[in-house]
């Protein structure tokens, strides 16, 4: 398996430096240059998709924030901006200390099938419903009464009524004066 490895290494190589000759200097060598007996899908296509898909989840990713910061600028809030940068999310939600949403993200909407401007102005507990159970309802407003960062996992319902699992992490955002102005809710489809 290793010789194939290297074969393949080898035939990416080769490819790069065959684009460069002429015909004339590829006419003196194609004599010396060999198939390999198992052709395998080309790996480049692999590499190039799952790069282009991290660089397009950056970007979005940095838009969420950008669209966040013209809020934070305003409020002056006292929050590590990498937790969004780097933890993995399906929506951002944002809502001011009495949990009425100021602003969601595109993602909020493929999420939860409601869009954005129906979204602004609700509680986040229009989500919930018959199978979101009494005891995380109770724990969420325990948690957020502490002003802490905090997870939890809780049923939630899309606009067609259909339940899934949403993983949150609720971050208080506090201003210069170390004064409650919002929360955001960094959710996560689990299951």
């Amino acid at each position: 398996m290793s010789k194939f490895k290297d074969n393949l290494s080898n035939m990416a190589c080769l490819d790069l430096y065959l684009s460069t000759l002429s015909n004339e200097e590829y006419s003196t060598l194609k004599h010396k240059i060999h198939p390999i007996e198992q052709v395998s899908p080309l790996l480049s296509m692999d590499i190039f998709s799952s790069s282009h898909f991290q660089s397009l989840e950056k970007g979005r990713k940095r838009m969420d924030l950008a669209s966040l910061l013209i809020y934070d600028t305003a409020k002056e809030w006292q929050f590590d901006h990498d937790l969004i940068l780097n933890k993995d999310y399906d929506a951002l939600v944002l809502t001011d200390a009495n949990q009425t949403i100021k602003w969601v993200n595109k993602g909020f909407s493929k999420m939860t099938g409601y869009p954005a401007n129906y979204a602004l102005g609700k509680q986040p507990k229009f989500l919930q419903g018959a199978g979101t159970k009494t005891e995380t309802r109770k724990n969420i407003r325990e948690k957020l009464s502490q002003c802490d960062v905090f997870s939890e996992t809780v049923v939630n319902y899309r606009k067609n009524k259909e339940e899934y699992i949403c993983e949150i992490t609720i971050i208080p955002l506090l201003n210069r004066s170390s004064s409650l102005t919002h929360f955001l809710a960094i959710e996560k489809e689990v299951a």
